[in-house]
């Protein structure tokens, strides 16, 4: 399971959390490292082994997910797969294919530094704290006065803003943006739609995100099954090379969901628990993956001791 995959100097350009994203020249030594250890297959070929009970157990399997769509894995990770013509899955969250809009933890993230930035200006950040207390609740402003010391104080505060509905949350970011005076980036971040097709015909597949990236849990069971019928419809209008899988955003799900999912004509799903998947899978609606990113995986031994490595029991 990869996110981003960005060059050098990019991880500098804006804040990008640090389990988000490997570096392009380490994802091209992982690729080669998986080509040369493992029987790739697509993510639809998974599904088909499974259906038709044809799992060898002497082989050692992989599939490459991407969640986001993200225009990096247009841009630096896809000339690497089709060099090695190997196949991979993105999850789009559809509403973002094309457009300018940033997630809303980004644009956090960018705010953050700006109040990082602010340490000087003691009543400014007074200001901000006040704002987290409003929206997030005490322990959140506390947090604001480390922002600067330590990255994972701002990944906390995304954490903390997740369980808020997406009102409350666009609300906070237009309110920061304000006081702090920052204007949100717009740089064109996802792929297009023109992207997506020219990845189709070189092989690589792409399964549903939703269409608005929000949280599952923190919605309608009618908002979900919205989310799960509109994204699938608007793969198949535009013609992509589409997979029946979906891949719940920020991995958050429960029994419920899963059954809309299925119900709503989806073969599987994907989460983000930690593990492996064998001949038949425990959840097929909650499928195990291997998170991948620059700070555990940096270096060929690192990414092998991920992937050989010790794994969490199933229970």
């Amino acid at each position: 399971m990869y996110h981003r995959v960005l060059a050098k100097d990019e991880v500098t350009r804006y804040p990008v959390q640090s389990g988000m994203y490997v570096l392009d020249t380490v994802f091209a030594q992982q690729m080669s490292f998986v080509n040369s250890h493992f029987t790739v297959l697509s993510l639809q070929e998974l599904l088909d082994l499974w259906g038709r009970g044809e799992w060898n157990d002497q082989a050692r399997y992989c599939v490459i997910t991407f969640d986001d769509g993200w225009l990096d894995n247009y841009r630096h990770a896809y000339p690497v797969l089709k060099q090695l013509r190997m196949p991979a899955t993105i999850f789009l969250p559809t509403d973002y294919v094309g457009r300018n809009e940033w997630f809303w933890p980004d644009q956090l993230a960018v705010l953050c530094k700006s109040i990082a930035d602010s340490k000087q200006r003691p009543q400014l950040r007074a200001a901000v704290a006040g704002l987290f207390s409003d929206f997030v609740g005490e322990g959140a402003s506390r947090l604001v006065e480390a922002v600067g010391r330590h990255e994972l104080v701002s990944d906390d505060i995304i954490e903390r803003c997740k369980h808020l509905p997406i009102k409350r949350i666009r609300e906070l970011i237009h309110a920061l943006a304000s006081e702090l005076r920052v204007t949100l980036p717009l740089d064109r971040v996802i792929v297009n739609w023109d992207e997506v097709r020219e990845m189709s015909r070189g092989g690589v597949s792409f399964g549903s995100h939703s269409c608005t990236h929000r949280i599952m849990t923190t919605i309608t069971s009618d908002e979900v099954s919205e989310e799960l019928v509109r994204s699938r419809q608007v793969l198949f209008d535009q013609g992509v090379n589409y997979v029946p899988v979906y891949c719940y955003p920020n991995g958050n799900s429960n029994a419920s969901i899963e059954k809309l999912v299925k119900a709503n004509g989806y073969e599987a799903a994907v989460s983000v628990r930690m593990g492996f998947e064998g001949s038949c899978p425990e959840n097929r609606y909650a499928i195990r993956r291997v998170g991948i990113h620059n700070d555990i995986s940096g270096t060929i031994p690192l990414f092998s001791f991920r992937l050989f490595g010790p794994q969490p029991s199933s229970a």
